[in-house]
């Protein structure tokens, strides 16, 4: 046990310390920083705080009511002007950004003009205009029957599958697990390159034979294993710190992110199913490793296998429009497409308990039977060099 936590040590040091793990680690979270201040920029900059008029041929509006809207003070001010040729004037001398026109029988025909001197209106604007509307269409009704019918429905989702519920108020957190599914993905593609590379590496140097003088080759596998899936833990604790905090600065500018929560649900379900995909990942590639004489080799091979770990983005408009149709069930089930299949669906939709407790099931057997596998193919491997390790010597190594 203490020679695998030196080479799980070891391996840790030598990945965190990388130049490419350092920009993988700190260039997504860079990016996301950046992203979020330019977002904001934008919407400051191309933000118009300027009145805006209207003319009320319909009759229907009540120019006071703008105080006893919420955040009165951060509205932008509106102005009633008694016919277009009013507002146009205005209009033309800035007086207002914009102006709507109400045609007669609003609410009735919903006819309603805008008219701008650069041809837009800023979002903000337009919205609290429809706020002013709002209140004085209901003017006429009781004092909390007003508040109903300006604060909307609130529509809860219940899936009887699955047992849980969705809001209208949380869509924010519906995104939020498709984020964390691609940042678990693609940190588990990172660590599974690593894993090859520590194997074919030091193959091809023939530095395993003096390794396992010293360590046996479980030890080593499992020491390498470790050590990767601290690094990876790193990297995604660095991913998770950015994503806070992008959160926190953007949400005072976006209202959906306020209403946030945690999806402890879903995180429990990653986490379970994060180790044994790591596993089965990390032992595919050491096999991998040890069959193949040359590095390059072995990312070829790796590279067309990714492509099955990414079968489940392929198939995404499928997972969008019915989320238990046969294939993505099958994905579901599948112990390479498992983790990444079942993450999207919890995020996007609802997923039967069954399928996730046979789909993690599934996916720890096999993660087990890989790492057996990988031991019997490392074993061979070492014997064989300036030679791939043949597919009969692979069978015989296999039945021992």
């Amino acid at each position: 046990m203490h020679n695998l936590w030196l080479v799980a040590k070891n391996e840790y040091r030598r990945t965190v310390l990388r130049k490419a793990f350092l920009i993988a680690t700190l260039s997504i979270p860079a990016a996301i920083l950046v992203l979020v201040g330019l977002v904001l920029v934008i919407e400051r900059s191309g933000q118009d705080n300027g009145p805006v008029g209207y003319v009320d041929d319909a009759g229907v509006m009540d120019e006071s009511l703008q105080a006893t809207l919420p955040d009165p003070e951060e509205r932008v001010p509106i102005y009633a002007y008694p016919d277009k040729e009013a507002a146009l004037a205005a209009l033309q001398r800035g007086e207002v950004q914009a102006f709507f026109v109400l045609s007669e029988g609003y609410p009735a025909s919903l006819a309603t003009e805008l008219y701008t001197l650069e041809g837009s209106l800023g979002g903000r604007a337009w919205e609290q205009f429809d706020d002013l509307v709002r209140a004085s269409l209901v003017a006429g009704y009781p004092e909390e029957v007003q508040q109903r019918l300006l604060d909307g429905s609130e529509v809860t989702v219940y899936d009887v599958g699955s047992g849980r519920q969705f809001s209208e108020s949380g869509i924010a957190n519906i995104i939020l697990p498709i984020v964390a599914a691609a940042f678990f993905f693609i940190a588990t593609m990172i660590a599974s390159g690593y894993m090859l590379e520590a194997v074919a590496r030091e193959k091809e140097n023939r530095t395993l034979e003096v390794l396992v003088t010293s360590v046996t080759p479980v030890q080593l596998i499992a020491g390498k294993t470790v050590g990767l899936l601290g690094a990876v833990l790193t990297q995604l604790a660095v991913y998770a710190a950015a994503l806070v905090v992008g959160i926190a600065v953007a949400s005072p500018f976006v209202p959906e992110l306020q209403q946030v929560v945690v999806p402890w649900g879903f995180l429990g379900m990653v986490v379970l199913l994060f180790f044994p995909a790591y596993l089965l990942f990390a032992a595919i590639m050491v096999t991998i490793g040890a069959s193949v004489t040359e590095m390059e080799q072995g990312q070829q091979v790796a590279g067309m296998l990714n492509l099955l770990f990414m079968a489940p983005l392929f198939v995404l408009p499928l997972l969008l429009e019915n989320s238990t149709h046969p294939l993505i069930v099958g994905m579901s089930l599948f112990p390479i497409t498992s983790f990444l299949t079942l993450s999207l669906r919890w995020g996007l939709g609802s997923v039967p308990v069954w399928q996730v407790a046979l789909g993690w099931g599934l996916l720890a057997a096999s993660a087990v039977a890989m790492v057996w596998v990988a031991a019997r193919i490392f074993r061979a491997g070492m014997l064989v060099y300036g030679q791939p390790l043949s597919a009969k010597a692979a069978w015989a190594a296999l039945r021992g």
